[in-house]
């Protein structure tokens, strides 16, 4: 008896063993599922992918149409022989032989490109790139539908011409574009729809470039000019990015952009070299940002002729240029691979680098559409090549090789102009296979970008989260609630006022001998009775034949349409104000207007005090 029920105990204990062995099993796989977010999940997955799969296909678009057209104009009708890049690149190039029908074909070009954009989407014109990162901070995120096949067209025929811009901008705002478009349809909330403008930029940037890792990393980078990123957005990057890069390399190849000698770090001396290249790619940076954005403020805003015709005026002036250096059309990368293999001089070299940074200008300050990531890769890589022949002579113990030169100046370049010091560095490794430079190349990345603060050739950025509209509401509302406009308003600043009936010539010699943005309009009493900005006076400066018509009073707003604040208002109302206006200071009146001028307050004051606030009460925590 006793032997049975022993056995039968041992039975029932070697049954029991595998449920409770399956059960504690099942338990931890129910817990392992439980912390899945499979919606977040599958939703991101499929959304990044679809915008993927359009931004490579928009990639893969905009490289056949303009290598097509390249090879009709440039080839066929003015006979050059262009030089390639990549892993079957030729060595072999040579100048028009027909070089009066660039004088035909750029200009006509342009006069096409600035027709078209400005007769159905004028945000189409420029680098797209820019567009995109004012559409994500000031526009909600929304990006109209017609955009995206009109910069796609209006690139083809700008690059594929002969204009000096790259395809990265373009791209990017294809992507965006689909992105805000699918946003819209699905009914996605405001943050998703930021979120996704972001991967459609990856997707582009990584897809056109072969570069997935730093596609991802330049999208939620170059929305601020300092240490900032939208880390909410990198995942969907990286998907979108990888989605694209394969989508675009399955039509267009599968190499990197560029064939890149070996080249490596070995010697910690020429650190010293690396740091002069820094400061030197620093300095060539701030000329070509000051080129680009003087051309079109000083020139092509001044122009009296319509907007549609001034990339073909431009164009005009690039044909001229390229008569005499053909290197400086297209986006240029056969020319950069010519550099990098030691197949360009040094006179050429030394003509090229000023002479690309205007062909830029001319293309794309004019209105011309197409991005700056390519020409900014160019020229860094120019001025690399230059300092590694020059330094070479004078200082070869401490000089890199001119292939390590040039990648590290094209990486180190676009880092301080466009301040993106970690995505430059990746996006020129992924496209050259150059990892092992990737420890001076952030060195000289940071050099270049610290350098540079305050310059930047994406005029759309802002510092921080914190400057961007799009984040505004995720702040504290009640720390800009607890601060007043009395309190941060400062009485003695000094402001230059206008007299109502002052003439337009007098109002312009104001305007340009001063450093103020804002003009408030008062009468004899001190009572505003209107204001206008520097946008306001330059909308007019284009039409001379105007301005014996206009007085002071003929600009800006005016009268009851004067957006105001009182010394009792809080700062979260002066933020809203700020944003329903769209404006950067607001007059702090006695009442409401016509009344008595207090001073101006501007957007960057209540940010600075809303900061120091915030710091104070860390400080205190801590």
């Amino acid at each position: 008896m006793r032997k049975g029920r022993r056995g039968e105990g041992e039975k029932l204990a070697e049954g029991s063993a595998p449920d409770a062995l399956s059960g504690g099993l099942t338990g931890r796989v129910q817990r392992f599922v439980g912390r899945l977010h499979f919606y977040d999940f599958g939703r991101w997955l499929l959304l990044a992918a679809m915008i993927g799969i359009v931004a490579g296909l928009g990639a893969a678009m905009l490289t056949w149409g303009v290598e097509a057209l390249s090879h009709l104009l440039h080839v066929k009708l003015a006979g050059a022989l262009i030089p390639g890049h990549g892993p079957h690149s030729s060595s072999d190039w040579h100048a028009p032989t027909r070089p009066w029908v660039l004088l035909i074909i750029l200009p006509l070009a342009g006069l096409i490109v600035g027709w078209i954009v400005q007769t159905f989407a004028p945000e189409a014109e420029g680098h797209g790139t820019d567009a995109v990162i004012h559409a994500f901070h000031r526009e909600r995120s929304v990006v109209r539908k017609r955009v995206a096949p009109i910069k796609l067209l209006a690139s083809i025929l700008t690059i594929g011409s002969g204009g000096s811009a790259g395809r990265e901008g373009p791209v990017a705002q294809v992507g965006a574009g689909f992105a805000s478009y699918l946003s819209m349809i699905l009914g996605l909330s405001a943050n998703d729809r930021r979120i996704l403008l972001v991967a459609g930029v990856a997707g582009g940037i990584g897809g056109m470039f072969r570069a997935p890792l730093g596609g991802a990393l330049f999208a939620i980078e170059v929305l601020y000019s300092e240490n900032e990123f939208e880390s909410d957005a990198l995942i969907p990057s990286i998907i979108a990015s990888i989605v694209a890069y394969v989508v675009n390399a399955s039509f267009t190849g599968w190499g990197t952009i560029f064939r890149s000698p070996p080249a490596v770090f070995s010697n910690p001396a020429e650190l010293a070299g690396y740091l002069i290249l820094g400061v030197v790619l620093a300095l060539v940076g701030i000329v070509y940002v000051k080129t680009f954005y003087g051309m079109r403020d000083a020139f092509f805003l001044k122009l009296p002729v319509p907007a549609w015709t001034k990339p073909g005026i431009g164009a005009l002036g690039l044909a001229f240029l390229a008569m005499a250096i053909p290197q400086v059309m297209g986006g240029g990368y056969g020319w950069l691979q010519l550099t990098l293999d030691h197949n360009l001089p040094l006179k050429l070299l030394l003509l090229l680098l000023p002479a690309k940074i205007l062909a830029t200008a001319l293309t794309i300050s004019s209105g011309g559409s197409g991005g700056v990531f390519a020409p900014s890769l160019i020229i860094g890589g120019i001025t690399g090549a230059v300092f590694a022949e020059l330094g070479t002579r004078f200082a070869p113990l401490i000089t890199p090789s001119p292939e390590a030169c040039v990648l590290v100046g094209m990486g180190g370049f676009f880092a301080g102009v466009a301040n993106v010091p970690i995505a430059s560095l990746v996006l020129v490794a992924e496209m050259s296979g150059s990892y092992q430079l990737l420890a001076p190349m952030m060195l000289v990345g940071s050099v270049s970008f610290l350098l540079t603060r305050g310059i930047s050739i994406y005029e759309q950025q802002v510092p921080g989260r914190i400057d961007s509209p799009a984040h505004i509401g995720e702040f504290q509302i009640d720390v800009l609630e607890q601060l007043r406009v009395s309190d941060v308003l400062d009485p003695n600043q000094p402001i230059v006022t206008v007299a109502p009936g002052t003439p337009f010539q007098k109002v312009l010699e104001l305007a340009t001998e001063g450093h103020q943005d804002y003009f408030p309009v008062v009468d004899p009493d001190g009572f505003l009775v209107g204001m206008f900005s520097m946008e306001d006076v330059r909308s007019v400066v284009a039409t001379p034949e105007v301005w014996s018509l206009l007085v002071a009073d003929d600009l800006g707003v005016a009268g009851p349409s004067i957006v105001f604040l009182g010394l009792d208002d809080d700062l979260h109302t002066a933020i809203r104000r700020f944003t329903s206006a769209h404006v950067g200071v607001l007059p702090v009146l006695e009442a409401p207007p016509p009344s008595r001028l207090l001073g101006l307050l501007s957007y960057h004051q209540v940010m600075t005090a809303y900061d120091q606030a915030i710091r104070g009460m860390s400080e205190g925590v801590s």
